[in-house]
């Protein structure tokens, strides 16, 4: 099973992915984050600093992406076009870019690698959190009707988990913590920042394609829909790791 987590920065998708990673461990369910699972089907697990096993992630990533242009060719057009025409320097937009094209190669590796008895969680290098980096930015609106055409370039994962937080709550915590892209941590800015990203997953949310395979966790309360409760997706197993 191939797990995405998606949120707002600040929204809680690490802390909720380590929490269901340990509770696997607990319960005898193999869970693990992409990109440790990348690393260990590399062999290059062994890896120790953080800022190494992000690059060598980053390079299979890319690597992979390369080799599967073809199939990509007109989402990869897409996030370059609209990576281009973002608020920012040269730098950050052509940061953004990398940061969501890279992406697709960590969802193809997991995708051919995995099987039936691995659950692979992905929360900021999923392609659905990818939306983020694309659209919400503090110089500009996001452009929500773009979302569904992003959605539409890309493949899915098996569930996706969306935690929904008060914006009050996102704010506050974003100008505990700071974020890169918000300089100067301006309140007018980091609100702006976080509504926009709101406004995004909302928009995404939205969309039939993602409503068959989401799961809402609002505050401590876990929303799932028809579809997942009747057995299309092991939702049993899902809400016993996040609750």
């Amino acid at each position: 099973m191939h797990i995405e987590i998606i949120g707002s920065t600040s929204a809680g998708k690490t802390t909720l992915a380590k929490k269901m990673v340990a509770a696997g461990k607990q319960s005898g369910v193999n869970i693990e984050m992409s990109d440790d699972f990348m690393l260990e089907e590399l062999h290059l697990d062994w890896v120790g600093n953080e800022f190494l096993r992000r690059r060598l992630v980053e390079f299979a990533a890319i690597w992979i992406c390369l080799n599967n242009l073809t199939t990509y060719k007109d989402f990869i057009r897409f996030v370059a076009r609209e990576g281009k025409s973002s608020p920012g320097t040269w730098y950050y937009r052509a940061n953004r870019i990398r940061n969501v094209i890279r992406k697709i190669g960590i969802f193809e590796f997991v995708s051919q690698r995995s099987d039936t008895q691995n659950v692979i969680l992905a929360d900021n290098e999923g392609l659905l959190q990818g939306l983020h980096n694309l659209f919400v930015h503090t110089g500009s609106e996001a452009d929500v009707m773009k979302v569904a055409r992003y959605v539409d370039l890309i493949p899915l994962p098996d569930l996706v988990i969306y935690l929904q937080q008060d914006e009050e709550v996102l704010v506050s915590r974003t100008l505990k913590r700071g974020h890169a892209r918000i300089s100067g941590s301006s309140p007018e800015k980091m609100v702006h920042f976080i509504e926009q990203a709101v406004a995004v997953f909302d928009e995404l949310i939205k969309i039939p394609k993602i409503q068959e395979r989401l799961v809402v966790i609002e505050g401590e309360k876990i929303i799932t829909n028809e579809y997942i409760s009747s057995g299309s997706i092991n939702f049993q197993q899902v809400a016993g790791l996040v609750s």
